[in-house]
């Protein structure tokens, strides 16, 4: 190309990638705090709690826990509903919290670790609906808008790790790969993917200024695949089968049902009111 011609280009690659800064900001839960906010948080009752979740939707903050080195994530197989299966670390948010003191104080009680919140980096937000709950009734269900992030750990800090046995059966560590082709919920295959989609922008953005033109292309087509592989195009209907711990996932046609039959006596995480979409190999 004449140096017109690149520079053009880079000035068009340019204003694209401004258009991306509005979903790159959406890795972010930003928190604001109006007027002089005490918290007054207390302990519910069983069944004041299960009222409460019939009513309410709950602030959640999941943690992915990956290895340093990007290449694994470390899940807990959790004993209770709503999933009793292998999931993120973390729980509930408390009123006043930020996501990422949430998500500290979670991993303090889950795994052991004293880890500042600064260490949590936002990867989604997500809507959860589940059939079930540990809190009776239990087939009532509860509902959760969680933060994920992820957590980098340290090889000393996978040493010290010591798991909460109140709430976890086993913890492993799994190749993201196998996470993506395996048997486990849709929520963590979509979290590996939209980390793999961060991570392919910040490669972007970091080189954008720094690198040949060739080298540009080439991210920037790995950013869009990142961004295409991790895409939904609509809600999940997720059913579970515990005896089996397999899924079975469809595309739901929007809003979100009273109860889910998956036909097995399983619980099921549902979104879409639909009877059932079209089964989605991708996703499951």
């Amino acid at each position: 190309w004449p140096s017109w011609g690149k520079a053009l280009w880079r000035r068009g690659y340019c204003a694209a990638l401004a258009q991306l800064e509005p979903s790159a900001a959406m890795q972010r839960t930003p928190q604001f705090t109006t007027g002089d906010f005490q918290s007054h948080h207390d302990f519910l009752e069983d069944g004041e709690y299960g009222r409460a979740l019939d009513t309410l939707v709950k602030a959640v903050s999941d943690v992915l826990v990956v290895s340093e080195d990007g290449k694994r994530v470390y899940l807990g197989r959790r004993k209770v509903e709503p999933q009793p299966d292998w999931w993120y670390i973390g729980g509930r948010a408390r009123p006043g919290e930020s996501p990422q003191q949430a998500a500290a104080r979670n991993v303090r009680r889950e795994l052991g670790l004293e880890l500042p919140p600064s260490r949590f980096e936002v990867i989604a937000n997500y809507s959860f609906v589940w059939q079930r709950r540990a809190q009776e009734p239990a087939d009532h269900g509860t509902a959760d808008i969680s933060t994920v992030h992820c957590l980098a750990l340290r090889p000393q800090e996978a040493r010290a790790v010591k798991l909460d046995e109140k709430e976890y059966d086993d913890s492993r560590w799994f190749a993201m790969e196998v996470v993506l082709s395996g048997e486990f919920h849709p929520a963590l295959k979509q979290a590996v993917r939209d980390l793999r989609a961060k991570r392919a922008y910040e490669k972007v953005a970091e080189a954008s200024q720094n690198v040949d033109d060739a080298t540009l292309a080439r991210l920037s087509r790995e950013l869009v695949d990142a961004v295409s592989a991790g895409s939904l195009s609509g809600p999940l209907r997720v059913g579970f089968r515990p005896e089996s711990r397999t899924y079975d996932v469809s595309l739901g046609d929007g809003g979100v049902s009273v109860a889910a039959e998956d036909g097995s006596g399983g619980s099921a995480c549902t979104q879409g009111s639909g009877n059932s979409g079209q089964p989605s190999r991708r996703w499951g």
